[in-house]
């Protein structure tokens, strides 16, 4: 009987100890797959982080590819008429203040590292394009380069209207980060009167955009960019361009014509600002201050437009629109005449930028307003 009892005691402790191999083998095996399981999820967690900063590579990379910069208001809209829905164009200068002076800061010329690509006007009108050159790698695309620039003369202004030598010979001449919400008011009685501020913008006259066959020249060589950085849309590129040529040359032909049947060639204007457009014309502007100076003009050089207005029978006289018609009116009044806006295009209202105004209409309207004065 004891020996019973003790071959059954021996079988049961045999049974616990198999038990408890099984339960150590299981504890074992559990942490192993809990090992396996952790090695796996950090894995996934390295290769999603992986993941997600090349994501952010290419994001940031594609951002720069889609992201073009103007430099100011008239090459900002023809840029954004020819590359259509193809690219966001921002502008390098805020759209709806005086470009003439602008100062860029640091953090604004950091800003076009988002942007490889950035058009210019050329031609001085960009004092600040060296400085980027300097900082930025970002292709500068100078739109007037194949345009026949003005020279502009030593004192940068010559008051001698008796002679009628405005700036150039028609014999001679061979013509071929969106700053959008800044706050900027164009008041008359705003502007900055008795202050002269000069601009130095070099050995030619900047002003090129305010001829409509240079717009044409210059969209050209806007459209051409375009369509080399990106191939794939050149026939969309061009057919926004032809469009804009096929306006301008129009408004070319039938301004020609216009200011063929006029007397008086002459018109007066707020500074020397459109020596291009008179040449395209044949016209001659009378400018109360230089190209590269606004505000006040002296006596001296209103006491000789005066008189030249009354020889000449001068109706308007014209002011800078969106700045002071004080000078413009005191002129007016004296030689009989109206004060009247004319557009420098060197900034936008906030009318225009909204009802997406073009280039070509606002060049329309300014020669529309010459010929009425001449007329």
């Amino acid at each position: 009987m004891k020996v019973k009892n003790i071959i059954g005691v021996l079988a049961l402790s045999a049974v616990l100890a198999a038990c408890g191999n099984n339960a150590q083998e299981n504890a074992k095996t559990g942490s192993n797959e809990t090992k396996e399981e952790i090695s796996v999820k950090e894995d996934s967690k390295d290769q999603a982080k992986s993941s997600e900063s090349k994501e952010d590579q290419d994001s940031q990379k594609a951002n720069e590819e889609n992201v073009i910069y103007a430099s100011f208001f008239p090459i900002y809209n023809l840029t954004k008429q020819i590359a259509g829905d193809k690219f966001e164009v921002k502008s390098f200068t805020n759209l709806k203040t005086e470009s003439h002076g602008f100062e860029p800061s640091a953090k604004e010329i950091a800003e076009l590292s988002t942007s490889k690509l950035m058009f210019v006007n050329g031609a001085g009108m960009e004092e600040w394009e060296e400085a980027v050159k300097n900082t930025v790698d970002i292709d500068i695309v100078n739109t007037s380069e194949g345009v026949d620039l003005i020279k502009a003369s030593e004192d940068d202004h010559d008051h001698d209207h008796e002679d009628a030598d405005h700036d150039h010979d028609h014999e001679d001449a061979d013509h071929d980060h969106d700053h959008e919400d800044n706050d900027h008011h164009h008041d008359h009685e705003d502007g900055e009167e008795g202050h002269e501020h000069h601009h130095h913008h070099g050995e030619f006259d900047p002003h090129t955009w305010l001829d409509p066959a240079n717009g044409k020249a210059q969209a050209k060589v806007i459209a051409d960019k375009l369509s080399e950085v990106d191939p794939a849309n050149k026939d969309y590129y061009m057919a926004n361009y032809e469009k804009i040529a096929k306006e301008l040359d129009d408004i070319v032909t039938e301004y020609k014509d216009k200011f063929k049947n006029v007397d008086n060639k002459k018109f007066i204007v707020p500074h020397q600002a459109f020596g291009y457009l008179a040449r395209e014309f044949d016209l001659e502007q009378i400018p109360l201050n230089s190209l590269t100076s606004t505000g006040e003009a002296d006596a001296k050089v209103l006491k000789e437009v005066s008189d030249l207005a009354k020889a000449e029978k001068i109706k308007t006289v014209f002011y800078e629109m969106g700045g002071s018609d004080k000078e413009a009116k005191t002129l007016a009044d004296e030689i009989g005449a109206e004060a009247k806006p004319i557009n420098t295009l060197e900034f936008a209202t906030d009318e225009e930028l909204s009802s997406n105004k073009t280039y070509q209409e606002m060049i329309k309207e300014n020669l529309e307003a010459i010929y009425d004065s001449l007329s």
